[in-house]
């Protein structure tokens, strides 16, 4: 995710405090890209909206009640998410990447893979409908920004039906990757946990061999990642640093080392291909 920081004003020559300007310590983000914030008005770099003032924000955490019921051919799925304070339920969020919420679902073996955006129903929950492979151990990743809070991350595992076999955690995957008609080959090599590292992945059309730059934002970014760990402690999720299509470059922060599933989103005429990778990081 790329952050636009804020400088304070520089120190006068004099050692006294600079004259600030209008507006300094205000601040201004995008309505769809939050991440894109500056000290004085304009429009946002990533999509041109023009960006507002930002809301106070609560660096809190707000608790989220995932209730899932199994279904015939899967899981019902309801996320209410709660004021930390009032503990009342929070009805108005921010858009971020064209949807208030974001929920990937993961799991049977990390096989399994959803990336979908619940609708909110008239008491404020928000619900959706799964089909699943089969019963077993699942986690769910939500993603949202409430108004006048802070950007939130929620992950919660659930199981659907017992009993159930685990399934074994994956093998180890960084060959090219065929789907729809797209070849993705991705260089892991400078993967690392415990800080920032670098993940970069090339789009190429598989029948010709040249490069893929008609690619299409999808939900108001270039490309979507999502690593999680086999074990489903650890979700990281992200977007390109850089955009050079057909290169794109991402910077995951893994908090430890393991086994990790990746799956990496583009959209190309109007269709959302999902590629996926195995990878281990040192």
């Amino acid at each position: 995710m790329c952050v636009m920081a804020l400088r304070p004003p520089a120190a006068a020559a004099n050692g006294q405090s600079a004259p600030r300007a209008p507006g300094a310590d205000v601040a201004y983000w995008c309505p769809m890209h939050p991440d894109q914030r500056s000290t004085l008005p304009g429009v946002c770099p990533v999509c041109g909206m023009r960006m507002v003032r930002m809301p106070p924000a609560r660096f809190a955490t707000y608790p989220v009640d995932l209730r899932a019921t199994p279904t015939l051919n899967g899981v019902r799925l309801r996320l209410a998410v709660r004021d930390p304070v009032t503990r009342l339920l929070v009805r108005r969020f921010v858009v971020v990447h064209e949807r208030p919420l974001h929920l990937f679902v993961v799991g049977d073996g990390l096989s399994f893979f959803a990336h979908e955006h619940p609708s909110p129903q008239p008491d404020g929950v928000f619900m959706i409908d799964l089909a699943l492979p089969r019963a077993g151990p699942y986690m769910a990743i939500a993603e949202f920004l409430p108004e006048g809070g802070t950007a939130q991350m929620f992950q919660q595992a659930f199981t659907t039906g017992a009993p159930f076999d685990r399934a074994p955690p994956p093998a180890i995957d960084v060959a090219p990757r065929t789907v729809d008609g797209l070849q993705m080959t991705i260089d892991a090599s400078k993967l690392h946990s415990g800080g920032v590292s670098a993940l970069s992945a090339r789009i190429q059309d598989a029948a010709s061999g040249a490069d893929a730059t008609d690619l299409e934002p999808y939900l108001g970014a270039s490309a979507h990642l999502l690593m999680v760990a086999a074990d489903l402690t650890e979700a990281i999720h992200g977007h390109p640093e850089e955009d050079r299509r057909p290169a794109l470059a991402f910077a995951p922060l893994v908090p430890a080392p393991g086994r990790y599933k990746l799956w990496l989103q583009v959209q190309r005429h109007g269709h959302v291909t999902t590629f996926p990778f195995v990878v281990d990081v040192p």
